[in-house]
């Protein structure tokens, strides 16, 4: 099968472990490790694999349902479920979007609050913010991905962890296995949020040349994701007790405190200001994903939802007041991302499979 858009819109199917990659390591890495540990301890590293193992499967399932589709979630929801029922899933999607979106430019900015500008107000930031995200959406799907690709420099603040091995305590990885099955699923589920961003091939599928070769490139994906994961994670257990953890809001951040050159004094303040590499291609894709629903479903052009769309996020950024809130819609986001993943997509593939059998038999 070829992509169903014009050539000059597509991506190679390589590009497609950029677009995962960008969208599964979000900057919920930075907190990731708290509730996980506090539940599974030492034995977290266990959930973060099982936890990517299920993600291989979703993904798996994902490309079934797309590969007897040819196209994108829009349009299977009107396939599936009729004009009116596939309207609602989908202005139920544009919501989801619109919400990460605002969740993501919140709590970046909570971030350049605390540890570089106290005083700056909310406002600002979040207009500068989105006037950068319209200027990439405006210019095409390809450019996201241009974005994606940029993104992968933050692996250089990834490699400064390594900095602070002198303080690792080896000891804290032991005992293996003490804690019950139950707890280790349990952290498994905290540990969703972060897996995050492989529904995007639900959007973007059309747009890939050849999108049955971007299978592997899917899976390559979110294999270096848990590879990623997994040394955070270990990062986490060698440096902090679960206890610890408990005090912390962003570990991840709080590590930076240990890496000292002689010309930088206050790494974290890098690490800080980096973090808007990760926030930035969650963003574009968010509003291009909703914005396209929309002209979809509303026969408008994508530049004219657009705008509509960024002035929403803007006033939730702008009614999420503080640190107490943003966690509450993290946690509504996590819960929301899980039975997407979890429940809705296996769903779907069972609701595939019944009409592709059905159309065999007729």
């Amino acid at each position: 099968m070829k992509s169903t858009e014009h050539p000059r819109f597509t991506i190679s199917p390589f590009l497609v472990f950029v677009l995962i990659h960008s969208m599964q390591f979000g900057p919920e890495y930075l907190s990731m490790s708290i509730k996980p540990m506090q539940l599974a301890g030492q034995d977290t590293w266990i959930s973060v694999i099982l936890c990517g193992i299920c993600f291989h499967v979703v993904i798996w399932m994902i490309y079934r349902i797309l590969g007897h589709s040819e196209t994108d979630l829009t349009h299977i929801h009107q396939q599936f479920f009729g004009k009116l029922v596939g309207g609602v899933l989908n202005f139920i999607f544009i919501i989801y979007f619109l919400l990460v979106a605002s969740f993501l430019i919140r709590q970046f900015i909570e971030i350049i609050q605390v540890w570089l500008f106290p005083d700056l107000a909310t406002w600002p930031l979040a207009l500068v913010l989105l006037f950068l995200v319209y200027y990439i959406v405006a210019g095409g799907f390809r450019v996201i991905v241009g974005i994606c690709m940029f993104s992968l420099v933050r692996y250089i603040t990834i490699l400064a962890l390594f900095f602070p091995v002198a303080y690792f305590h080896f000891n804290n990885l032991t005992p293996v296995f003490d804690h019950s099955l139950n707890d280790i699923i349990q952290a498994g589920k905290e540990m969703t949020y972060p897996y995050l961003g492989v529904e995007t091939l639900f959007f973007c599928y059309t747009f890939i040349e050849t999108p049955k070769k971007s299978q592997k490139w899917a899976h390559l994906a979110n294999f270096v994701s848990t590879v990623s994961y997994l040394l955070i994670i270990f990062f986490s257990i060698l440096m902090f007790k679960p206890e610890q953890l408990s005090k912390e809001i962003w570990p991840q951040l709080t590590k930076y405190k240990f890496i000292h050159f002689p010309f930088i004094e206050r790494f974290e303040y890098i690490g800080a200001a980096a973090q808007i590499l990760w926030v930035i291609p969650i963003l574009c894709f968010c509003l291009w994903a909703s914005s396209r629903m929309c002209k979809i479903m509303f026969t408008v052009k994508q530049l004219t939802a657009l705008p509509i769309l960024l002035i929403l996020v803007f006033a939730t950024v702008c009614l999420i007041p503080d640190h107490t809130r943003i966690e509450s819609v993290q946690t509504l986001l996590s819960g929301i991302g899980f039975y997407i993943v979890f429940v809705y997509v296996p769903f779907l593939f069972i609701v595939d499979a019944v009409r592709m059998k059905v159309r065999r038999t007729v």
